[in-house]
């Protein structure tokens, strides 16, 4: 003879922990849009200047200081965003070409 047993369970969401795992899926996908940047969208992202999400979800207004240093360095970021893509020929290319530009900035600060 044999007894059987059964539970029941209660799954309840934790709001502060689904808000946390939407957001990092948010940034996840986000990271893998940016694997798939042309020379483009390098240029582009390096120019591009705007508010942020910060880990809570909200959105973070640039700050003077913020903007000072992404003006002060827009230089070295448009250089930087000519390495190619680093999905372009397995990373190698990308790999290479920061290689260089560390030359480059080597020669530079020399």
């Amino acid at each position: 003879m044999s007894k059987k047993s059964f539970m029941i369970v209660n799954i309840v969401t934790d709001v502060a922990n689904k808000k946390k795992q939407d957001a990092l899926a948010q940034l996840m996908a986000k990271i893998e849009e940016e694997n798939e940047l042309s020379w483009k969208g390098q240029l582009i992202n390096a120019c591009m200047l705007h508010p942020t999400k910060n880990e809570d979800g909200d959105i973070v207004d640039v700050e003077p200081m913020d903007a000072f240093i992404h003006f002060a360095c827009i230089g070295w970021k448009l250089l930087f965003a000519l390495v190619p893509p680093p999905h372009y020929c397995g990373g190698w290319a990308c790999f290479l070409g920061a290689l260089a530009m560390i030359g480059v900035v080597t020669k530079i600060v020399e």
